[in-house]
């Protein structure tokens, strides 16, 4: 038998890749599934700590909103008691200022306190003037901080987002690389085995060579679907001298034989009737005998010729039966397996194509996800920077 000893290690191999793409694809769904649901409760927690978020900022502002209209109340209450203060100071002043006039009568001690009144009031605005800045601007930095902060936040999600994205890709590149490899050492085992038929084709044309055979090329009556078969080169020859598909070359043959039997009966009951006669007229023509002996001499040459064309011909006829046979489950056997062959090429080469595009894709991906994964971190450095030297001037 010619049948290629790596043709059932292949269909046994093609099941197994399947059963192995199967099992990719599940795990794939299952990692699909795992993803989905971590991006959702990563999202819920998102919406979670924005609203946690933002919730601290209000409460922030209404406590600064808060604190600087106790600052407010407490510096009315300040400047109040101070004009008191001043008011009263003012009073025994002008006791001391009227007790002093019998005393010293000097007015240059009332112009002195009331210039030292003015610069305090003065200073007392001024210093009113800076807590309400400073009041009003540290509540734009609590505010720009709870901003930055969220916006960090974002940032964190983000790139975690990519992170995960990326260790995906990762996954299924090499998945890809396992599939692809698979792949590669099933079309270098089909290389083989298309080299052993190869091989083996060789082979058989030239044993076919050796035993003195050759492949003729037998059509149809209607000259449609040529097919080879097996002949000693006596017997091609003889094909050629025929035309026609082989059943037409094997009715010919059998025609031919009816023909040489006929014949034969014939020439035989030509011989007994030459005999019966000879018999009847020895007798009376003695001189005829030697005729009669040399024409059954003829007769039974002719008759022997006849027999040996005969069992020639069936000879022939049946080695071209067995030949076609033999040829024709061949050639169905190598047909088969050419085509398998060829069929599993083409496919293992467009499923190479596939997968050097998926390739590529992944990588392409995987290198727009590094740039901005690059980009975020050089973000996210800049904003600690920027949230560092905030903190330095507060």
């Amino acid at each position: 038998s010619m049948e290629s000893p790596g043709a059932a290690g292949r269909r046994r191999g093609v099941p197994r890749i399947n059963a192995e793409d199967q099992a990719l694809d599940q795990i794939a769904k299952e990692a699909e599934a795992r993803l989905a649901a971590r991006r959702q409760a990563r999202a819920e927690a998102r919406e979670i700590r924005m609203r946690e978020l933002e919730r601290q900022q209000k409460e922030q502002e209404q406590n600064a909103d808060r604190v600087y209209d106790m600052h407010n109340n407490a510096n009315a209450d300040t400047i109040g008691r101070s004009r008191i203060a001043i008011s009263s100071v003012s009073n025994s002043t002008g006791l001391r200022s009227s007790s002093t006039i019998s005393r010293r009568s000097s007015e240059d001690s009332l112009e002195e306190e009331g210039r030292s009144l003015r610069d305090v009031r003065y200073e007392l605005k001024e210093m009113e003037d800076r807590y309400r800045k400073a009041m009003v601007t540290n509540a734009q930095l609590d505010n720009e901080r709870a901003s930055q902060s969220y916006q960090i936040q974002l940032l964190k999600d983000k790139l975690e987002e990519l992170e995960e994205s990326k260790a995906q890709l990762n996954r299924e590149h090499k998945d890809k690389c396992r599939e692809f490899e698979a792949l590669k050492r099933n079309n270098e085992k089909l290389q083989e085995e298309f080299k052993l038929v190869q091989g083996q084709l060789q082979e058989r044309d030239t044993l076919i060579a050796q035993q003195g055979l050759v492949i003729v090329m037998v059509e149809n009556e209607d000259g449609t679907d040529a097919k080879r078969t097996l002949v000693s080169v006596d017997n091609a020859q003889f094909l050629e001298s025929v035309q026609g598909s082989l059943d037409v070359r094997l009715r010919k043959l059998k025609e031919e034989k009816n023909q040489l039997q006929a014949e034969l009966q014939k020439l035989q009951e030509q011989m007994l009737e030459i005999k019966t006669q000879g018999r009847r007229s020895g007798s009376l023509n003695g001189p005829f005998g030697d005729d009669i002996e040399d024409i059954q001499r003829e007769a039974n040459k002719q008759i022997a010729e006849y027999r040996y064309k005969l069992q020639k011909a069936e000879a022939e006829v049946a080695t071209l039966q067995s030949t076609l046979a033999r040829s024709e489950t061949q050639v169905i056997r190598y047909k088969s397996t050419a085509e398998a062959a060829e069929k599993a090429e083409a496919e293992l080469k467009i499923e190479r194509r596939k997968l050097q595009r998926e390739n590529r894709e992944a990588m392409e991906r995987l290198e727009e996800l590094e740039t901005e994964n690059n980009h975020l971190l050089k973000r996210m450095d800049k904003l600690k920077n920027a949230k560092s030297a905030l903190f330095k001037d507060i």
